[in-house]
């Protein structure tokens, strides 16, 4: 393994780390890099940096060697040395396309599964992930991970047996989501063994922070596929846990798709709506329309960021795209057991339930996958566009894996929402920013990560391209750097995990 490494780093003796663990052994300086940073003006003449403990110490022109045994070196050759990427949308827990009942009965193919997700985030340069459903247990064990990218979560806080919950069976529904909103109004459906007094907005929020929650996720979703009848929760409710969550110091995010579930998270006061506005009131048309318009403008007054999440839709569409097994890309974040298992009977159940909607069948049946979602996305395009022309708040995040499609690779998931937003009018420039210091910004981590700075965790992409001037640099990583640990590229790679038989 580690033949780049080989090649870039120049202590004979020592070589170079291949952990990306939270604590590394060695210092490491990285020789003759450009710096390209949020808070600079412009990028770097060539420079040094130098991390000790897992954090930037130094940043000067030749900064000397000090002969330490315990010095790494690496020369950065006059590439592009960025912050890592933040994705800001994923379910880490998830193995896409796979149930619980699926991971049970192929038991070496999940774990295989679950060793190279952490790995494939990386592979695509994302350092720093947030789950948006989460437990603070579960994310304690990604973190011990050593080869992974540093994950915080989000409190999920859905009004009780509302949407995601209404989709999980009882009870276990309350233990996978322990963060529920009581109603007063349904008091009689609420779970016997709950108490009220716990599910309170101020209840939910202090224990969800106690837990290391920095955001909270709550949901404005009435069903879909033909289904409206879930239950939401009233502005009042929301409101009532904006306002705590905010005096904890922390923000509120609402699942929200739809124009209508936009409009009551501005009615409520959130702080960002994770997706964008897939669907509109006028469902005949993808042009934006004065109404929509209105609804985009007050988002822009109010300062309430998007998270679009365009990919989603494609990765429902892509299910049924019978080429799709056979991209070049998935065999890099994903390993080759499980995208043969995708090929398998069992491995095609989403996609077979879906093709059961009158509609899809429909599609199907003509050829014409590829209208699947056109709509949704032709429109969710229309309000992106409108938000960077208007220069609206964004947050960046993929979704990964937005439901059970094996169409949501992790770390390919979130380049390939990158080329989503480029298309839509987002500059290479405002992308780069959005999926660094503004990430952080808003999750209040900017004391931490988001720019390259002395003090700050080294989490670091050594690029031969600058991601400034064209989405396509992410494609060229050389390096991963995770709090002063580096592993080259190749070596996150599905590819070379099965090569090297781990």
């Amino acid at each position: 393994m580690h033949r780049l490494m080989t090649v870039i780093c120049l202590t004979a003796a020592a070589g170079c780390s291949a952990s990306l663990g939270p604590a590394p052994t060695d210092d490491l300086l990285i020789h003759n890099v450009i710096i390209i940073s949020p808070e600079r003006q412009e990028p770097s003449t060539a420079t040094d940096i130098l991390i000790r403990d897992g954090r930037i110490v130094a940043i000067a022109p030749d900064i000397p060697n000090d002969g330490s045994a315990s010095l790494k070196v690496i020369d950065g050759g006059g590439r592009y040395l960025t912050p890592g990427l933040i994705d800001a949308h994923t379910h880490l827990s998830e193995i896409p396309g796979m149930t619980y009942q699926h991971e049970q009965a192929n038991q070496k193919i999940a774990r295989d599964a679950k060793q190279q997700i952490p790995r494939s985030y990386l592979y695509h340069g994302f350092t720093t992930v947030i789950d948006l459903n989460a437990t603070p247990d579960y994310i304690a064990r990604w973190n011990r991970r050593d080869i992974r990218p540093q994950a915080h979560f989000c409190g999920a806080a859905p009004v009780f047996d509302g949407y995601p919950m209404s989709f999980m069976p009882k009870p276990a529904r309350y233990k996978i989501m322990p963060y529920f909103l009581y109603d007063e109004s349904r008091a009689d459906e609420f779970p016997e063994h709950a108490d009220p007094t716990e599910h309170s907005p101020e209840a939910v929020v202090t224990k969800m922070r106690a837990d290391g929650a920095i955001c909270v996720k709550t949901h404005f979703e009435r069903g879909f596929g033909g289904r409206g009848d879930l239950p939401v929760p009233t502005v009042d409710i929301i409101r009532e846990l904006i306002s705590f969550a905010h005096e904890a110091g922390i923000p509120v995010l609402l699942h929200a798709n739809k124009q209508t579930a936009q409009q009551f998270g501005i009615d409520a006061g959130v702080d960002a709506f994770a997706h964008g506005m897939w669907t509109w009131n006028d469902r005949s048309t993808t042009t934006l329309n004065p109404e929509v318009i209105n609804v985009l403008n007050i988002i822009n007054e109010r300062d309430i960021a998007t998270q679009p999440t365009i990919q989603v839709l494609y990765g429902e569409r892509d299910l049924h795209n019978p080429d799709y097994l056979r991209n070049p890309a998935l065999r890099d974040v994903l390993p080759q057991s499980l995208i043969d298992w995708y090929a398998t009977e069992d491995g095609q159940w989403w996609r077979k339930r879906m093709a059961e909607n009158p509609y899809i069948t429909e599609l199907l049946e003509e050829g014409r996958w590829k209208d699947l979602d056109a709509n949704a996305i032709a429109r969710v395009t229309a309000t992106l566009s409108f938000l960077a022309e208007n220069n609206g708040a964004l947050i960046f995040g993929s979704d990964t894996p937005s439901d059970p499609t094996f169409a949501n690779p992790p770390g390919l998931n979130g380049r390939l929402e990158m080329n989503n937003w480029v298309a839509a009018g987002v500059s290479p420039q405002k992308l780069f920013r959005t999926a660094t210091i503004e990430n952080a910004q808003f999750f209040g981590l900017e004391n931490e990560i988001g720019t390259i700075e002395i003090g700050k965790r080294a989490d670091l992409l050594l690029l031969a391209e600058s991601p400034l001037e064209n989405v396509a640099a992410y494609d060229t990583i050389n390096l991963v750097i995770v709090a002063g640990n580096a592993v080259a590229r190749e070596d996150l790679s599905a590819r070379s995990a099965e090569r090297d038989g781990e």
